[in-house]
């Protein structure tokens, strides 16, 4: 790996623990069977066992940072904080522990959405090579600069051919480590084509005209979710916050009891805070182009 993800000690600490760990890491890795799937679509050149040791290590640092950090507050502060201590201990192993396992997964989302992003423009330069006369080889070898993530997989299948492997096992490993199910899609038909003899042109075109329209649907769709969830941020942004301060003003003015300072900049901050997620998510949502 090139780094250790979510940890607040250092890398060379964090990597000597978890070297002693292998034999739990190997026991742990049992419960992750797509473990080994992640790790090689992320990228991440780590073995399974090698990767839970890590995320062991990781979750038993954090947590000790935690009770290092309470028990100095304890000591500063005259408290017995033994109770709350062991509490984040365990929420912090566990939150430090997961978050490290499905972070392959995090990586992935990525890289497959990079991947979609360039994949249509890629397979119509690829298509046009191919009607242009230009051999298999040579069209991929055009697009391996200029489309981000897409390039940088035909580059490995362009490294892999000049290394001594056959363009199906080249185009079979790619197809493996691609996160991407439309990636993985063009991947199967350049080696279908190549397994039966046909042309490969034909086998792209038609799979182009299928990915342009599911380009098309999931816009299609991103536009009519707006809809709802527009209505959503009018009521949990604008409607709720007015209506609850004014039906606590008028309360409170009945009940003559006042209103503690303290309210008006929580409202604030909380609505803030909403708008802040929800243009977050409204953008992860939205299809690249």
């Amino acid at each position: 790996m090139l780094k250790v993800p979510f940890s607040i000690f250092p890398k060379q600490v964090v990597l000597g623990l978890a070297h002693y760990l292998k034999h739990a890491g190997g026991f742990f890795s049992g419960f992750f069977p797509q473990l080994h799937e992640n790790l090689l679509q992320a990228g991440i050149t780590d073995k399974p066992r090698e990767y839970v040791a890590i995320a062991l290590s990781v979750a038993l640092t954090n947590a000790a940072g935690v009770l290092i950090g309470a028990a100095v507050i304890s000591m500063l502060s005259g408290l017995d904080l033994a109770i709350p201590a062991v509490g984040f201990f365990v929420l912090v192993w566990l939150a430090s522990f997961l978050t490290v396992i499905f972070y392959p997964q995090i990586i992935m989302m990525r890289i497959r959405k990079l991947q979609e992003n360039q994949l249509i423009p890629a397979v119509r330069q690829l298509l046009i090579e191919l009607r242009s006369g230009v051999p298999l080889f040579n069209a991929m070898t055009s697009i391996s600069t200029g489309y981000g993530e897409v390039s940088v997989e035909f580059r490995k299948i362009i490294n892999h051919v000049n290394s001594g492997f056959s363009e199906l096992d080249a185009l079979s490993e790619a197809a493996r480590e691609t996160p991407s199910q439309q990636f993985r899609k063009v991947l199967w038909q350049i080696q279908n084509a190549l397994k039966v003899g046909s042309d490969v042109g034909d086998s792209l075109e038609s799979l182009l005209e299928e990915l342009t329209k599911e380009k098309v649907d999931e816009i299609h769709r991103y536009g009519q979710e707006l809809s709802p969830w527009t209505m959503f941020y009018m009521m949990a942004a604008v409607v709720l916050p007015s209506l609850g301060m004014t039906m606590i003003i008028v309360i409170s003015s009945f009940l003559s009891v006042s209103i503690p300072s303290i309210v008006l900049p929580a409202v604030l901050f909380l609505v803030v805070g909403f708008q802040i997620f929800f243009m977050s998510f409204v953008s992860s949502r939205r299809p690249l182009i």
